[in-house]
């Protein structure tokens, strides 16, 4: 007893102590708390110095499900408790940075900041399609004048979630949007951070019991409102007004009084009073720090504003909203000044105040925790692509492109980048229209590139006419127009034979007799001996006009139309052999195999070339000696070939088959260029498919003369209807896809190119003059785009010189050297005369059958 008497006699006395020192009690509490608190701070910002950043860097078909968005998640929690045994909790966190950037492949750049300690967990990532880089320290920017902060943080019940943000379409787009039209190069700038970190046991279960307590305390309360309800109601059928009122209606039957209870409180529902809080699992603190930079107040607060109605796509049962409270005028948030230096500490560090950190379900913010995912669209700033003006260099414009600031731009690729591009969809919806503004773009182009349009229609000429009517325009301009309309047509000349320019006879045999071949499928299994008679005869007139041309007969070289009389005639023919310097196996040939030739096997040969001469347009153009058309020519000295052709039958597809074969061999020649002196030359290609039909050379043009210098622009309707190999090698090659409304086939083949990007169901909806579009910019693809395609007279108004029209097709004609086709078809009918009378010394030799010489039998 003694004992206790004296343990409670020391108590009492220090009690009494300490009530009477109580200022200097609490002067050496306030000391003891400064200096934890110091040190913590001290222990913090060296923890907070010890931090690793990786950039995760998702693939353009990255596409996460829950599950490995979960596991990442729950890795990140692991990384961010990780550090030092020393470092403060407030520390140990792990931010998500998510840095605006206006000039790389993504909008927002996304970083981890984690502590050291934490690298081995950071390594990997359960995310496919993500790599993780290492990243270097962020640039410090000079600091712009006007800078907005701004701290979000939950507000509503603490155990409510957020709303479930679905995966697709991306969590991320709204804040995409918000820093689209960020201006980089002014030196503005938007970041979002998102530092989490778990939650410690003991403080999960302090707040559980609290969040328990109240709701009991509550339904205690409910509990004894609803008992005093109840004795109230008791006490109103004792009263005496109810008794008098029973006594004169004589009411005997009256119920007994009821009995009032003692209150009974109902039971608590632990998980609904719990909410998020009864999972301990994926419970974390996060605090969310925004902040803007611009030159101007105006631009960083409505940044600022765009950042917080872009998180309001969260907004559920509770929202995040901006820290901060309204007092009339002014606001009292992170940005007045005795705010700023917490929220700028906070920010430079990384570390969570526990007292302002917002609780929350790792599920509820997952769409926050990955880099955007494919489904991201990103909106096309300013800076992705140039925008088209006229006379701009080096340009080619595709469309009016509506900007994330509501601004249409008409947006272009650069020339040496547009190396092939493939348009399809419904007729008179824009494709021509569009390939019209370009061509007349290239024309106005100062870089002296070249082009060639061919245009099966005869329009495109019509509708550019008024645009190209200038002096040093017209002075490059070619048209050749093979339809024959008109009162007085006109037309050049193309010896698809002659070798005046330099052309080298092997190519020249091998482009004529490849294009018969193409065009009326003779191969050596099903065709030999015609395909043996044409090469024969092609390669004996090449070689009689490289003799012709060498003793300065040019004007009677033999054409095409030459290759009749060398098969019927022997007069003409021994004339033509004993002039032309044939290898001996040709000669031998002539001399030994054809006699063996029946004559019924020439017609396979004949009918064709017969075809073709019966157009009078196409006669006086592939039937005169000298060519004014020479495509290389074109090429190297950046002229503008208009050609209208008409693609309604054979005959016509095969002067097609001629054209094509003749720019593909001339494209190769230019192999003797040097790289850095090859003129670009783009061809544009009306109505793919009727030139598909009669050539079998888009394929190899797309794949190899682009290394050449030439660049080819296809347009069709039906992009399913090309030939596989044609379609496959355009699709493979392109660096610019356009699609207007089409057919359901159609538009499936093109959503298919962009990976899903568009639904076949928008491109079938589209308007007229509507595109979707994909580039190529800087080497990275840029788009699909939704565009509004170019119209000659809106971007060329400035240009047009419609009362100049005539002086331009005259100087057309003159480039080409056009005649009348009347007076040239003269000459033409008289050229196997002409020709003859070129070889008449040589004729008076003795024929082949004079020398003789043995006939061998012709080999099948």
């Amino acid at each position: 007893m003694e004992m206790l008497h004296d343990l409670a006699t020391g108590i009492l006395a220090s009690v009494g102590w300490a009530a009477s020192h109580l200022v200097l009690l609490a002067f050496i509490a306030l000391l003891v708390f400064v200096a934890a608190e110091a040190v913590a701070v001290r222990l913090a910002r060296a923890a907070s110095r010890r931090r690793v950043r990786l950039r995760m860097v998702p693939s353009k078909t990255f596409d996460p499900d829950p599950e490995h968005l979960w596991r990442s998640t729950v890795q990140l929690a692991s990384a961010a408790s990780s550090g030092p045994w020393w470092a403060p909790r407030r520390s140990r966190t792990l931010r998500a940075r998510l840095r605006a950037n206006a000039d790389g492949d993504s909008v927002l750049d996304y970083f981890l900041e984690a502590p050291a300690a934490a690298r081995h967990l950071l390594d990997s990532t359960p995310l496919e399609g993500v790599r993780l880089e290492p990243a270097a320290p962020l640039p410090r920017r000079k600091e712009l004048p006007h800078v907005v902060r701004a701290e979000f943080t939950m507000r509503g019940p603490v155990v409510a979630r957020l709303r479930e943000v679905p995966l697709v379409p991306d969590p991320l787009q709204p804040l995409v949007d918000a820093v689209s039209t960020l201006r980089t190069e002014l030196g503005e700038s938007a970041e979002i951070c998102i530092d989490i970190q778990q939650v410690p046991p003991w403080q999960l279960r302090l707040r559980r019991w609290q969040r328990l307590s109240e709701a009991r305390a509550y339904a205690q309360r409910q509990a004894e409102k609803d008992a005093r309800s109840s004795a109230l109601a008791s006490l109103s059928e004792d009263s005496f007004r109810i008794e008098v009122a029973d006594m004169l209606s004589g009411n005997k039957n009256r119920p007994m009084r009821r009995l009032a209870l003692p209150p009974k409180s109902q039971a608590v529902d632990r998980e609904r009073t719990l909410g998020k809080l009864a999972e301990s699992a994926g419970l974390l603190r996060v605090q969310i720090l925004a902040r803007c930079t611009a030159t101007r107040p105006e631009r960083a607060a409505q940044r600022m504003r765009r950042i917080a109605s872009a998180l309001q796509v969260y907004a559920g049962d509770v929202r995040l909203s901006q820290r901060g409270r309204q007092l009339g005028p002014w606001r009292l948030d992170a940005n007045r000044k005795g705010l700023r230096a917490a929220f700028d500490q906070r920010w430079r560090t990384g570390q969570v105040s526990a007292a302002q950190a917002s609780w929350v379900h790792a599920s509820e913010i997952v769409g926050l925790l990955k880099p955007p995912t494919r489904h991201c669209r990103v909106p096309l700033r300013h800076q992705d692509l140039p925008v088209y003006a006229p006379g701009t260099p080096g340009l080619m414009p595709h469309g009016w492109h509506r900007g994330a600031d509501g601004k249409e731009r008409l947006i272009a690729t650069r020339l040496e980048e547009t190396l092939v591009s493939v348009r399809s969809g419904k007729t008179a919806y824009g494709k021509t229209t569009q390939a019209i503004t370009q061509m007349i773009a290239l024309a106005h182009d100062g870089g002296g590139a070249g082009g060639l349009f061919i245009d099966p229609h005869g329009d495109a000429m019509r509708d550019a006419a008024q645009f190209l009517a200038h002096p040093h325009i017209a002075e490059r301009l070619w048209y050749l127009d093979l339809t024959g309309s008109g009162a007085n047509p006109r037309t050049g000349s193309w010896n698809a034979l002659g070798v005046e320019h330099g052309q080298h006879s092997e190519q020249i045999v091998h482009a004529v007799v490849d294009a018969f071949a193409d065009m009326l499928g003779w191969a050596d299994t099903t065709h030999p001996r015609a395909l043996t008679v044409m090469t024969k005869a092609v390669e004996a007139l090449v070689e009689l006009n490289v003799a012709l041309v060498r003793r300065g007969r040019a004007q009677a070289q033999a054409t095409l139309f030459q290759i009749e009389p060398l098969l019927t005639d022997a007069v003409f023919r021994q004339a033509v052999l004993d002039a032309a310097a044939l290898s001996e196996e040709s000669a031998r040939w002539w001399r030994t195999t054809f006699p063996t030739i029946p004559p019924d096997a020439f017609p396979t040969v004949l009918n064709p070339i017969e075809r073709l001469g019966r157009r009078s347009t196409i006669r006086a153009f592939l039937g005169q000696p000298a060519s004014s058309y020479y495509l290389r020519a074109a090429m190297d000295e950046g002229k503008l070939v208009w050609i209208c052709p008409s693609a309604t039958g054979p005959t016509d597809r095969l002067m097609l088959s001629l054209l094509f074969n003749d720019l593909y061999r001339t494209g190769l020649s230019r192999r003797a260029i040097p790289t850095q002196q090859r003129r670009a030359f783009h061809v544009f290609v009306d109505e793919l498919l009727s030139i598909d039909g009669a050539v079998e050379l888009l394929a190899p043009v797309s794949e190899q003369l682009r290394k050449f210098g030439v660049r080819l622009h296809g347009m069709t309707q039906l992009l399913q209807r090309l030939n596989n190999s044609t379609r496959a090698s355009l699709l493979q090659n392109a660096s610019v896809i356009s699609s207007t409304t089409a057919s359901h086939d159609s538009a499936v083949l093109v959503a298919r190119e962009w990976n899903g990007a568009v639904e076949p169901t928008e491109l079938m909806a589209l308007d007229r003059y509507e595109h979707y579009i994909s580039l190529t910019h800087h080497g990275k693809k840029v788009g699909p785009l939704r565009i509004r395609g170019p119209q000659p007279e809106d971007t060329f108004a400035s240009l047009a010189r419609p009362h100049h029209v005539v002086s331009l097709r005259q100087q057309a004609d003159t480039n080409l050297g056009a005649a009348l086709v009347e007076q040239a078809l003269e000459a033409v009918n008289k050229h196997t005369a002409t020709v003859s009378d070129a070889l008449r010394p040589a004729s008076a030799r003795p024929s082949a059958g004079e020398e003789g010489d043995a006939v061998e039998p012709e080999l099948s």
